[in-house]
């Protein structure tokens, strides 16, 4: 009896041939798995969903370990529905494939399954499936699409690299976690949507997708990671959802082609290198979320003209616009000047830096900021505005504009009884370019946040006192293409330059910048009993 057992259990340890196929067979569940052979096998294949060995019946469910390796003389195979896992290397190497079949309760497609079968054109995955091994498609050349179903939540590091004829991709929408290099080198794919459950994109996951035009980021992504979009030369456009924390390093790097980025408004980093080379893009507006700009971020984007930043960074790296060539707009926000080192913007000779009117003096001053020739207070805010108008108060007045189709300056002149106060000069942005005579100082409290036109704050006027003005608007060749003109009469009850006189202590005239200001004791005063701080 025991003899017997012996050699029960050892019959069915071992590989047996039944039929064209050889299986591991279990005598515990009743369940085969296909094995490999010795001989290679080649052909069509179909697996079928049961075996009989001794006159017991086995059911096939899986593909085991290396089961087809190598087998390039395999041209087709059918997986049965009984089937539910495809073993690592189980397909590798079958190049001359081209045909797959897959039962529909195969729920993984193991490492390597089918890597390197460069005649398969299409896979149809079933609605089965959880997970997508490492490497499962690598270097599957002829695969020109593919669908993942929406039962898929993985899909592994490498899973579909240097498929370089897939032009195609639908990505189901239960998909949380594309790992890094998965389409890495798919030259021939075109478009691309990452569905709204996809949480996370790995390093190098479509590392050189050099045909890529177009673009879609679920906004459930958190993290784009390391070179995830790196090289994709043809990508123009990019629009990165607010559920982003973090541009991971060179995530972007040298997509030539790109001319357009929008930064979602949780982005708190901006890797090393994420934009570098991107020497189509002209311009970039960073969100007030943004902490810091990491080393070499923008590095090398000789296309890029004018770029801002927000208040909230605090972190500028080093190199990180250098080489931006073409760059001759930066404004900074910023009240007090982040530590920067020269290499940050490189040559400034030729870009305008603009900054918080209270804190000209201290870029001035400041370690790489003081490199900058041209400083200039930050301009106009946006306004909704069909018409100049004025909002006067005891001491100032808010002058709003609209914007002028073909216009290139806008230039806007106060006066009082006759007299020219001040001249200034704005730019299409509704950036101060010049200031005339007796000029105000910029209020920095942001104005009405709209898009139709531009509004200033003027300081330093009387209280009580009318003034009139002209707002005119001029194209390129200086040309007036529009005048507006009207009055405005600043409200009473303001010190005095008498109540600044009026003490027993000694007042003098001082003259700077062309504009008359008191002196008494240690405090300076403008002319309408202003102080000045």
């Amino acid at each position: 009896m025991l003899a017997v057992a012996a050699s029960v259990g050892t019959m069915f340890a071992e590989k047996v041939q039944i039929g064209d196929l050889y299986y591991n067979l279990n005598a515990t569940n009743q369940t085969a798995e296909v094995t490999s052979s010795s001989d290679k096998y080649s052909g069509a294949i179909v697996v079928p969903s049961s075996v009989t060995y001794n006159s017991k019946t086995f059911s096939v469910t899986s593909i085991g370990k290396e089961a087809f390796r190598g087998c390039s003389g395999l041209t087709s195979v059918t997986i049965p529905n009984s089937v539910t896992s495809i073993g690592w290397y189980a397909f590798y190497g079958c190049s001359g494939l081209t045909s797959v079949t897959i039962g529909n309760s195969v729920t993984s497609i193991g490492e390597y399954a089918f890597e390197g079968c460069t005649d398969l054109t299409s896979i149809t995955i079933p609605n089965s499936v959880t997970y997508i091994g490492e490497d499962a498609f690598s270097d599957c050349t002829g695969l020109t699409s593919v669908t993942i179903p929406n039962s898929v939540t993985y899909i592994g590091g490498h899973a579909f690299s240097r498929c370089t004829r897939l032009t195609s991709v639908t990505i189901g929408n239960s998909v949380t976690y594309i790992e890094g290099y998965a389409f890495y080198e798919c030259t021939g794919l075109t478009s691309l949507t990452i569905p709204n459950s996809v949480t996370y994109i790995g390093g190098y996951a479509f590392y050189k997708c050099t045909g890529l035009t177009s673009l879609t980021i679920g906004n459930s992504v958190t993290s784009i990671e390391y070179n995830a979009f790196a090289y994709c030369s043809s990508l123009t456009s990019i629009e990165i959802p607010n559920s982003v924390t973090r541009i991971g390093d060179q995530a972007f790097y040298y997509c030539s082609g790109l001319t357009s980025v929008t930064i979602g408004n949780s982005v708190t980093s901006i890797g090393e290198g994420a934009f570098m080379g991107c020497d189509g893009l002209t311009s970039v507006t960073i969100p007030n979320s943004v902490k810091s700009i990491e080393r070499y971020a923008f590095e090398y984007c000789s296309g890029l003209t004018s770029v801002t930043i927000p208040n909230s960074v605090t972190n500028i790296g080093s190199s990180a616009f250098e080489y931006c060539s073409g760059l001759t707009s930066v404004t900074n926000f910023a009240n007090t000047p982040q530590e920067i080192d020269i290499y940050v913007f490189g040559n400034k000779s030729t870009c305008v830096l603009y900054v918080p009117a209270g804190s000209i003096s201290a870029y001035q001053s400041a370690d790489g900021w003081k490199n900058f020739t041209n400083i200039l207070p930050i301009g106009a805010q946006p306004a909704d505005v069909t018409t100049t108008t004025v909002i006067p108060s005891a001491t100032t007045a808010d002058i709003a504009w609209p914007q002028v189709t073909g216009a290139a300056t806008y230039t806007i002149e106060i006066k009082k009884n006759g007299e020219l106060i001040c001249t200034l000069t704005f730019n299409v942005q509704g950036q101060l370019i010049s200031i005339a005579f007796n000029a105000p100082s910029r209020n920095n409290a942001p104005q009405r946040a709209q898009a139709a036109g531009f509004a200033f704050t003027v300081t330093s006027l009387d209280s009580g006192t009318t003034y009139s003005y002209t707002m005119v608007a001029k194209d390129s060749s200086g040309n007036v293409l529009k005048t507006e003109s009207g009055t405005f009469t600043t409200t009473g009850d303001a010190q005095g330059i008498e109540d600044v006189q009026g003490n027993n202590v000694q007042c003098t005239k001082v003259v700077r910048d062309g504009q008359i200001f008191i002196l008494r004791g240690d405090k300076i005063y403008t002319l309408q009993g202003q102080e000045v701080k």
